[in-house]
C-alpha cells in the first residue's frame, strides 16, 4: 500500500503501522479521527516518497 497511517507504540518504542491505503483522501481523513481522539503523535507515511507527508503532531493541526 502507498499510503501507513503511523501511530506511536504505546510502550514507546517508535512508530507502527494502524492503516494502509491507496487513496490519499482516505489516509487524510482516517489520520485526522485518529489523531483526534488519541493522544499519542500520528502522521501518514507515503512508501512512494518514501517521507511523512502529513504530520498531525505538528502544532499547526493542534487545536
Amino acid at each position: 500500500m502507498r499510503y501507513q497511517i503511523m501511530q506511536d507504540r504505546l510502550d514507546g518504542a517508535g512508530f507502527q503501522p494502524f492503516f494502509e491505503t491507496e487513496d490519499f483522501q482516505e489516509a487524510k481523513d482516517f489520520a485526522m479521527r485518529l489523531a483526534y481522539f488519541s493522544d499519542r503523535p500520528v502522521y501518514v507515511y507515503d512508501a512512494k516518497v518514501g517521507d511523512r507527508i502529513r504530520d498531525f503532531s505538528d502544532p499547526k493541526y493542534q487545536n
